[in-house]
């Protein structure tokens, strides 16, 4: 079984939402703690950053990015999907390098894929 360490950040970004999503979160942490984690099952997916392996787990509209350290599971961020900073971090990249996300194609497809969307979404 692994104890839950939260980040700064994750307990900064954990405060932010609402006191019913906190405690779903928060649930969703005590699960996981007891299971092995499981690479692209349940929506679980991991990034390679140098010799670290950070996983990514969806739970609702949330991506929880946590590492397993020892006997322990250290939450890095709990961020809602979809957002800016949830695709920095998907996509590895540094958002103090300016340079790096001009010139990232992924960055670039994704604000297209969003403004598709945007067009064909149904008006109210």
């Amino acid at each position: 079984m692994y104890q839950i360490v939260l980040s700064d950040s994750a307990s900064a970004e954990l405060s932010q939402l609402s006191k019913l999503d906190q405690l779903d979160v928060v649930a969703e942490f005590s699960r996981f703690r007891k299971e092995p984690i499981k690479v692209e099952k349940d929506g679980a997916g991991k990034i390679l950053k140098g010799d670290r392996t950070i996983y990514r787990r969806r739970y609702k509209d949330y991506r929880i990015y946590f590492e397993k350290q020892a006997d322990q599971l250290v939450v890095h961020h709990v961020l809602h999907g979809n957002t800016l900073r949830d695709f920095f971090i998907r996509s590895n990249l540094d958002m103090r390098d300016h340079e790096e996300f001009e010139e990232s194609a992924k960055f670039w497809k994704f604000i297209e894929q969003r403004q598709m969307k945007l067009n064909t979404s149904p008006k109210n």
